[in-house]
């Protein structure tokens, strides 16, 4: 396997290292939800289910052109796991909170690489193409259950949407 030559491929490796992340934190939050919110459950498995899908695509690419991994990959696994599993014990309202910051970036992210990757690489532009709508869904989904008056949802939108764009920044150098 070999490094990513071009922005396009750099592109593509950081969007699955972060759906790696993402399916890590509703892995967590659905795993905590057995017991903290039960309600809740099978619409986090339904996300989950939705960003294994993106990163499967997103492997699929890497591995028709022999490219390894992000060196984030197993870091975002990692991180959204930890993620998940703390704002799914403290709440519906953090696991909203955290899927809208998250959602927020992704879809700023996903729009920017379209418009960068339309005409460039047309193989990577249909892959960040097709996740849009459930990025979008899974936002609109989370910024209807947010509470935006409140501190914790503030305070944990405000920290997740920076860890989010760092992680983003790291993986594209």
């Amino acid at each position: 396997m070999k490094p990513a030559k071009t922005t396009a491929q750099k592109m593509i490796k950081v969007d699955h290292a972060g759906e790696n992340g993402a399916v890590n934190i509703y892995r967590a939050q659905s795993f905590v939800a057995r017991f903290r919110n039960p309600s809740l459950r099978q619409e986090l498995i339904d996300f989950q289910k939705h960003e294994e899908h993106h990163r499967k695509l997103f492997a699929e690419y890497l591995k028709k052109h022999n490219l390894r991994p992000c060196v984030s990959y197993h870091l975002c696994g990692l991180g959204g796991f930890f993620l998940g599993t703390a704002t799914g014990l403290i709440g519906k309202k953090a696991v909203f909170a955290t899927t809208y910051a998250v959602e927020n970036v992704v879809l700023k992210h996903l729009i920017h690489q379209m418009d960068y990757l339309k005409g460039l690489d047309r193989e990577a532009y249909q892959c960040v193409n097709e996740i849009v709508i459930d990025e979008q869904e899974h936002h609109d989904v989370a910024e209807n259950q947010i509470d935006p008056n409140s501190i914790l949802s503030r305070l944990l939108i405000r920290i997740v949407k920076l860890s989010t764009e760092a992680v983003i920044r790291f993986g594209m150098r």
